[in-house]
């Protein structure tokens, strides 16, 4: 089987735990020279949302260049791109499969799909940075997990 090579993170407004996944594993998979494309869309995605200063700040720590994003919409178009969808909540899930059920075998729980079990990641949106250090620590943990089954080298 071949592994998934281009993989899209959905959450809500899509600024927040989706672009984090997003800039991350794009991150991570670079310095492993896996040939892995992220990309990121919202349920409730705007155009004008703008991603957290806590978000950006944890990235920067985390040694990711400073980037620019858009948020945008999980429309049929963008997720057709993908071969592999992770979504942060079972709400995601339900959303996207319930508007478009062509997509059920590609669209799993990021949390799941890692091997964590049937866990939602927290939204941090509007919290303290504690809260977006969490989440983002959960989805560290996740990528690095899939990292080394799903989409890691031997996959």
């Amino acid at each position: 089987m071949t592994p998934p090579r281009r993989v899209l993170f959905v959450c809500t407004g899509n600024i927040c735990r989706s672009a984090m996944a997003e800039q991350l594993l794009r991150h991570l998979a670079a310095a492993r020279g896996l040939d892995v494309e992220t990309a990121s869309a919202g349920i409730a995605a705007e155009p004008y949302y703008q991603v957290p200063d806590a978000a950006k700040r944890l990235l920067a720590a985390e040694g990711l260049p400073p980037f620019e994003h858009k948020a945008r919409l999980a429309t049929r178009e963008v997720l057709r791109w993908a071969d592999l969808i992770l979504v942060m909540t079972a709400e995601h899930r339900d959303h996207i499969l319930d508007l478009y059920p062509e997509f059920t075998a590609r669209t799993r729980l990021l949390r799941e799909a890692a091997g964590f079990g049937e866990q939602d990641v927290e939204d941090p949106m509007s919290r303290p940075d504690e809260v977006f250090a969490r989440c983002l620590a959960v989805i560290r943990e996740s990528l690095e997990a899939l990292l080394r089954s799903e989409l890691g080298p031997s996959a």
